[in-house]
């Protein structure tokens, strides 16, 4: 129902025809019987005789008249009760003037919209112009026939009445809304789209536990400050795009917390556009996906590493086949040449078997070991040190050993003999060709987090180091600090063995010319079921 609007209402339409009979307005209206209840009419008017005639109208609508001073009209919280105000037309005027709302729309707040009524005198044309100013419900002229003035109200009583209904479902509809934003466990966000670097208008609490950044610090942002310093991402320019198009789109961004913690950010962001078409906002809802981010680079990994593997040993399956076909061919020349000759084949023997080893290794990558057994940790060093010993001397590297003791755990030995000889090439290849220390360092110890009695193996060396990036993501499949030359598989692989034995591995590093090294430490329990 259109109205003229009055510091935030908006107020019914006038009635300007008086009808010749009372009107049935409370018939088939659609409003409920507790919404007619008995309420109070305000009554301010000058003239007795005015006066009396519309508080006896009031008692023939239901209503229990309020008889208002002048001095009330400017306190409307004096009159909440009023339903309809019937006053003097200057005295309305004062009211509706001290009829003060609070600048945009709470919804805790519901506004006490009164009817108002403005009395005029009989004898006064009311002129089209003049009415029109007025921001009155409807312009009564007194004294007329009581009838009249009955017929005159209640046709304006029904038509606030049936405002008040459609504008408190509306208020309830509006409250649900937000009730709902606010409910949502998803982040939502509303941005401007009219006002320059579409700042935030809204966020709901689920934006500000996923991020920790509350309303207040994110209304009037653009969304990047979410992004950091990662400002080339994909996921950014489908958004731009979008935004530039004002279209819909999904994508997936790298995030950061208050905090400074990462996480990727799941936006699925759509345009609202008013009643003409145009667009005003935009609105995203945010997921935070890290685990399923996390999950899916796991996968492709371990998909990337089982090819491998099963590479491997494809690869080695065929190299067996020569290899036993020329260790055969060498064992058949034994004894059929002379010394020098002699001494040849047992090089080549001896290459053969290295070979043979490294074949079997490869395997290692798509097989696994099924028995455990117990062994002494002394013994796999000391297999270990002596596999690697011809490089030691190559490289002029001083190898330190401290056995503090020599029990034994029960663990796969040819796992743990192979993480092993992951750490200790990993520190030949970190110190250069002009030698360095090597330290292997085995003692007992309780693993604070499980309360797990085992052992420490640590493997220290002198070599350039390793930066803090790089440590933090050194036991990731296929990294490697060696370049072309590393294959990137070695220590995944090796924590990968260390975690089936409900063991830890851990690595301190540094950088420091002239005080540089890294040091990987391996506990192992006792003894455990591998999982």
């Amino acid at each position: 129902m259109a109205g003229k609007v009055v510091k935030g209402i908006s107020r019914p339409r006038r009635v300007r025809f008086l009808p010749q009979k009372l009107p049935e307005p409370f018939v088939d209206s659609g409003l409920s019987e507790a919404a007619f209840s008995r309420t109070q009419i305000g009554i301010s008017i000058a003239n007795p005789i005015n006066r009396r005639l519309v508080e006896g109208v009031a008692a023939q609508l239901g209503l229990v008249p309020l008889f208002l001073e002048e001095a009330d009209l400017v306190q409307p919280e004096r009159i909440v009760g009023v339903e309809l105000l019937v006053a003097d037309e200057s005295r309305a005027l004062r009211f509706l003037q001290a009829l003060g709302l609070p600048e945009g729309p709470r919804e805790d707040i519901r506004p006490a919209v009164v009817a108002a009524v403005a009395v005029t005198n009989n004898n006064v044309p009311i002129l089209p112009d003049r009415d029109h100013e007025r921001p009155f419900d409807g312009l009564l002229a007194l004294p007329q026939q009581p009838a009249m003035v009955l017929a005159h109200l209640s046709v304006i009583l029904y038509a606030h009445r049936a405002y008040m209904h459609r504008f408190e479902s509306a208020l309830e509809e509006l409250q649900l809304n937000r009730r709902i934003f606010r409910s949502v466990t998803s982040g939502i966000v509303v941005a401007s789209a009219t006002e320059p670097d579409y700042p935030v208008v809204y966020v709901n609490p689920a934006f500000e536990v996923a991020t920790g950044y509350s309303l207040e610090e994110a209304v009037g942002k653009n969304c990047r400050f979410l992004q950091s310093h990662s400002k080339d991402q994909p996921g950014l320019t489908l958004l731009r795009d979008a935004i530039k198009e004002k279209r819909e789109t999904l994508a997936i961004v790298r995030n950061w917390r208050k905090d400074g913690s990462e996480f990727w950010n799941e936006l699925s962001l759509s345009p609202i556009k008013n009643v003409a078409g145009e667009v005003t906002h935009f609105v995203s809802i945010q997921n935070d996906v890290t685990s399923r981010i996390v999950f899916e680079e796991a996968l492709r990994e371990s998909e990337k590493l089982a090819g491998a593997g099963r590479l491997a040993a494809s690869i080695a399956h065929e190299i067996n086949n020569p290899l036993e076909a020329i260790t055969n061919l060498l064992y058949l020349m034994r004894g059929k040449c002379d010394p020098e000759a002699e001494g040849y084949l047992g090089t080549a023997e001896k290459e053969l078997q290295a070979v043979a080893h490294i074949t079997a290794r490869s395997l290692s990558f798509y097989r696994q070991s099924t028995n455990a057994t117990a062994v002494r940790p002394v013994d796999l060093i000391s297999s270990v040190v002596d596999l690697y010993e011809g490089k030691f001397a190559q490289r002029g590297i001083v190898v330190t050993r401290r056995d503090s003791m020599s029990d034994s755990i029960v663990c796969l030995e040819s796992e743990i003999r192979q993480v092993m000889s992951n750490l200790v090439r990993n520190a030949i290849d970190a110190m250069s060709a002009n030698g360095g220390r090597l330290l292997v360092r085995t003692r007992e110890a309780t693993q604070w987090r499980s309360g797990a009695k085992g052992i420490v193996i640590t493997i220290a060396d002198t070599g350039t180091g390793i930066s803090p990036e790089s440590t933090r993501k050194i036991f990731k499949a296929f990294y490697s600090t060696k370049g072309v030359a590393g294959t990137g598989l070695g220590l995944w692989v090796s924590k990968e063995i260390v975690d089936r034995h409900h063991g830890q591995i851990l690595v301190r590093s540094r950088t420091t010319p002239g005080s540089s090294g890294t040091a990987f430490a391996l506990f192992l329990p006792y003894q455990t079921m591998v999982s």
